[in-house]
């Protein structure tokens, strides 16, 4: 195909104005021969050396338009004639030109063998009219000429050219080339390069073709001529489409070849492509939902939409805009029969009133859907209210079921006495640290301070400084359990860091537990390349319970409860679990009563074991975490 399409634009170059590409079969249909014939202004004799001598070379570098014409210039990297040799072993242009004396005809030959060398035969005189045939022999695999396939996408490769100049006539295997009968429809958006670019905006424009197209994204100069052709990258199911994106920034020499555009990332061109693609992403997400609303008005008069007037409430409206997502998206799998499709939008109604969360599952096995189907119809519940609501109350639910599991882990009398603090209590922590507070994110966790101070600077976008451990007083390298960290909301530019020090339920808290994080204070505060004016820190010991001198350390009068050492850069905290766990249980508290949702053991287990079944797999051989109905208790398989 690409070599008919550089044959085409090659006639148009030459200001032909028809142009008919025939496809010659033999008797059981296979294709023996391709030509390509056109009226233009033909080679011109004497010029013939200069048009094929050289490879990789073309007058057109030397001309902006045709010479007749004053058409703009297709090609210019002399390459038509090396891809004419995947049409055919043999190759042969036979072309009239206009001479001073007259016309004449020159033949040009060569084949497959010696692809840069071309006979060249003596001009003749002729009365032919002007142009040129040409012709190919010996090809293989040319029955992909004869599909479909190959007509659509010459249509799509010369839509433009062809209403830009729409004298020009070109007919493929006995049919003409019509793009403006077979658009839906055509919309052009400006496209904004990057603020460094000497170059005017790009100009996008997206065809819609009545039947299926091959999809691409054409790139083109910035006087809409071809130049690559790329994938488009996205998803728009049920479209049939063609865009074209351009731009003169195209045609720089930094920009290199654009066929390898999307392996550059990093390259000039890469920033208008990608605001290309967000642009046309943008572009048939709003064309789907027209299509949706127009399938949803024509349910509607015909009478078996399953929901009548407008919308009672908030929650019927998110009702019905996921059933219009996920029944546009099922339609073509439903019978043809109206009263089949009544009873399926009943049953499909039924569902999302009563298992809204099941309507994925029970979509996919009810109307086979393909994989595609699949995960576009898993994006469109995601944009849908209903969705939002479905996800909030699990992320709820399942947050209220862990804080039932940690009470079970650290206050049951034998759960506390076997739970181990780093691989199994840190290690599920460190997936759950919205129960320190909703605004952390982690960091660091188990690793030694000389972790602690790079995430520091990668936080501040400052270098790392010089090599160098940092040290405890007694000279130890520290390992700390968990390092969260967060941005002030009203300060631009602050910080805070939590360090956090995490013992075994079994372990009671005292003076030398307390000497470890204030050790870990210390160390950070003592050493100068954790200096920062906007970065305060706290400093979390972790525990069931605490002796009485820490308790005493803890709480005292001119302090809030629980803090040991106050300073102005940082504080030392010393927690119970009880109180960590209070805390979450009452941000949680106001999403609990809305849902009247009441944790139970056994969806804390549950939970406990879908989430982090690999930590809690020895909890449960022994007991410590009861095994959810149904399980041996020694098998555990993620769900």
């Amino acid at each position: 195909m690409g070599a008919v399409e550089e044959l085409i634009w090659n006639s148009l170059d030459a200001d032909a104005e028809n142009i008919t590409v025939l496809l010659e079969r033999n008797d059981i249909g296979g294709v023996d021969r391709v030509a390509v014939v056109d009226d233009g202004t033909g080679i011109p004799a004497g010029e013939c050396g200069d048009h094929f001598e050289q490879i990789g070379t073309s007058w057109k570098k030397r001309a902006q338009v045709s010479e007749v014409k004053k058409r703009v210039l297709h090609g210019k990297n002399g390459r038509g004639r090396v891809r004419a040799f995947a049409l055919g072993s043999e190759v042969r242009w036979s072309s009239v030109s206009e001479a001073p004396g007259g016309r004449l005809r020159v033949v040009i030959e060569s084949d497959r063998g010696s692809m840069d060398e071309f006979d060249v035969s003596d001009p003749e005189p002729t009365a032919d009219a002007t142009g040129t045939v040409f012709e190919a022999f010996g090809g293989d695999d040319l029955q992909k000429l004869t599909e479909d396939a190959a007509r659509t996408a010459l249509t799509a490769a010369f839509a433009l050219h062809l209403e830009a100049y729409p004298d020009i006539r070109v007919v493929f295997d006995g049919r003409q080339l019509d793009p403006a009968s077979e658009q839906v429809r055509v919309d052009a958006y400006e496209v904004t390069p990057g603020s460094e670019s000497p170059h005017p905006a790009a100009q996008l424009k997206i065809i819609e073709w009545s039947r299926p197209y091959s999809r691409a994204l054409i790139l083109c100069d910035g006087r809409g001529m071809s130049l690559a052709q790329l994938k488009p990258e996205i998803q728009a199911p049920g479209f049939h489409f063609t865009a074209y994106l351009s731009w003169p920034g195209f045609e720089d020499d930094a920009v290199g070849d654009l066929a390898f555009a999307d392996w550059t990332p990093d390259g000039p061109a890469a920033e208008v492509l990608a605001e290309a693609r967000d642009r046309m992403r943008a572009h048939f997400q709003s064309r789907a939902d027209e299509r949706r609303r127009e399938l949803v008005d024509s349910w509607r008069a015909e009478g078996f939409y399953p929901y009548e007037g407008e919308p009672a409430n908030d929650q019927e409206r998110a009702e019905r805009e996921t059933f219009d997502a996920v029944a546009t998206a099922v339609i073509r799998h439903l019978p043809a029969s109206k009263r089949a499709q009544k009873v399926s939008f009943a049953l499909l109604r039924s569902v999302l009133t009563h298992e809204p969360g099941e309507v994925l599952r029970i979509a996919e096995e009810l109307f086979a859907l393909s994989k595609q189907e699949q995960a576009e119809l898993s994006r469109l519940l995601d944009r849908t209210p209903l969705s939002a609501l479905i996800k909030a109350s699990t992320a709820t639910t399942g947050r209220l079921d862990f804080l039932s599991a940690l009470e079970h882990l650290v206050f049951d009398p034998v759960a506390k006495g076997r739970v181990k603090e780093r691989t199994e209590l840190h290690r599920i922590l460190e997936n759950e640290c919205w129960v320190f507070g909703e605004e952390y994110g982690l960091h660091v966790s188990d690793r030694s301070l000389n972790e602690v101070l790079r995430q520091h600077c990668r936080l501040l976008d400052r270098d790392v400084p010089t090599p160098g451990p940092v040290l405890r007083e007694d000279g130890s390298r520290g390992i700390v359990d968990l390092m969260l960290s967060r941005a002030a909301r009203q300060r631009k530019g602050e910080r805070h860091h939590l360090v956090v020090e995490l013992k075994r339920p079994s372990v009671t808290l005292g003076m030398s537990e307390f000497a470890q994080i204030s050790g870990y204070a210390q160390a950070v505060m003592s050493d100068d390349r954790f200096r920062e004016p906007k970065v305060t820190w706290d400093f979390w010991l972790v525990g069931n319970t605490m002796d009485d001198s820490l308790r005493q350390l803890a709480h005292q009068p001119d302090r809030m409860p629980g803090c040991a050492v106050t300073h102005p850069a940082y504080r030392v905290w010393v927690r119970t679990w009880g109180e960590i766990i209070e805390d979450a249980q009452e941000r949680l508290r106001f999403y609990s009563e809305q849902l009247e949702y009441q944790s139970s053991t056994e969806h804390a287990m549950d939970y406990l074991i879908r989430e982090h079944v690999e930590t809690v797999a020895e909890l449960m051989s022994d007991g410590t975490v009861p095994a959810p109905r149904g399980s041996s208790g020694t098998t555990v398989t993620r769900r």
